[in-house]
């Protein structure tokens, strides 16, 4: 049995990331292949100097009054809901994925790399130059002469700069396959080193939304029907349109609200009902009872799309998004997409009416990838020239 290493983002504190290489792995073993996930830690301390010189991460205005809420939510207990979030992902992870040993470093992972026969560079936003911060590890730079094969990479970003496709240019010379998670990707790859390539799906998507039910099997947390919110701001800030946008559809359809709330925004406040610290296991189980979905997140709209909820896809008007968009575009779901400050949407349109075109669209997109990936695995039997 060929053995396939993984490189991807699977340990920060994000449910589609971790949960994108479980689905990877999950795949790859249905496959026929023996699979690890190689443990490299991201982000590490070279990435945080990093960012010290220049954060990859939004600035977020805020109102007075949410600067003073948001420093007393820092000084009571927003450590206190980070670690119990931190021993969530982390027991979570420990059941669902087969790792390497930790690779901490650069360094550690040049000085001794895991043997694979295969080595695969998987999904999330593995190229995004303004995250890596010219860290190669996820163009698997750390070995030679073996057979690279890429599944849905994303650049995360729709232009580079000549600097930066100069820098990619060999690295992704050296892949016998590749797949981009969005259509502008492959234009990009294309233009960078001259390869083909091909679109295929988030690793989310390749499990359909009744095999996430089996693999998370529980209880509903919340009991009864309510609006699910999933509201990031990390890279950009949708609010205050999003407060608008959830209270008018709560207005129309007279449900409770539900927040998953990153930052404490809606700390002591007791209109909505807000979780601050949850793992991948709570998420899902709220993403798959709620009764109407507001999301700004990629994989917020990804498990929309697989539970077959009806939902809304929310990002900040002038900030190009392609992530989302693809995705609901290749799906007949582009409508779902909502701009900052476009006019509130009509109660005749919160209910999607074409479920069923949706879902021959994802099941021909699944099929497709998983296509490729089969092909792309097979074929990967000696480096590219």
């Amino acid at each position: 049995m060929k053995t396939v290493g993984i490189a991807t983002i699977h340990a920060i504190n994000n449910f589609g990331s971790l949960l994108q290489a479980f689905a990877t792995q999950t795949i790859v073993e249905r496959l026929g292949y023996k699979v690890s996930i190689i443990n490299y830690k991201y982000p590490n301390e070279y990435h945080l100097s990093e960012y010290k010189k220049k954060s990859p991460y939004a600035i977020c205005k805020q109102t007075f009054a949410m600067r003073v809420k948001l420093a007393l939510y820092a000084r009571t207990c927003m450590k206190k809901n980070a670690q119990k979030k931190q021993a969530l992902f982390q027991e979570e992870r420990k059941k669902l994925l087969i790792e390497t040993p930790l690779y901490s470093t650069i360094e550690s992972l040049h000085e001794n790399p895991p043997k694979f026969d295969i080595y695969l560079t998987g999904s999330d936003q593995v190229w995004n130059p303004r995250y890596m911060c010219r860290d190669n590890t996820y163009f698997l730079d750390f070995v030679n002469d073996v057979p690279k094969v890429a599944f849905s990479a994303s650049f995360g970003t729709t232009s580079l700069t000549e600097k930066e496709k100069e820098h990619m240019r060999p690295l992704l010379g050296q892949y016998s396959s590749i797949s981009l998670r969005e259509q502008s990707g492959v234009a990009m790859v294309k233009d960078i080193c001259g390869k083909e390539s091909q679109c295929t799906c988030d690793p989310t998507l390749l499990l359909s939304g009744e095999e996430w039910g089996k693999f998370f099997d529980d209880e509903p947390i919340i009991k009864g029907d309510y609006i699910l919110c999933y509201i990031l701001t990390y890279t950009a800030n949708p609010y205050p349109y999003a407060t608008k946008l959830i209270k008018h559809i709560q207005k129309h359809l007279n449900k409770k609200v539900v927040i998953l709330d990153e930052t404490g925004r809606y700390w002591l406040g007791f209109k909505y009902k807000s979780f601050r610290s949850y793992g991948p296991r709570e998420i899902i189980n709220l993403f798959k009872n709620a009764s109407f979905i507001i999301s700004s997140s990629f994989h917020g709209a990804a498990f929309s799309v697989n539970f077959q909820k009806d939902f809304y896809s929310l990002f900040p008007k002038g900030v190009k998004d392609e992530r989302q968009e693809s995705l609901l575009k290749l799906i007949g779901a582009e409508n779902r997409f909502i701009h900052v400050d476009d006019p509130l949407p009509s109660p005749s349109t919160f209910e999607i009416q074409n479920w069923k075109q949706i879902s021959e669209k994802l099941n021909a997109y699944r099929e497709h990838s998983i296509k490729y990936l089969t092909s792309a695995l097979e074929n990967a039997t000696k480096p590219a020239k």
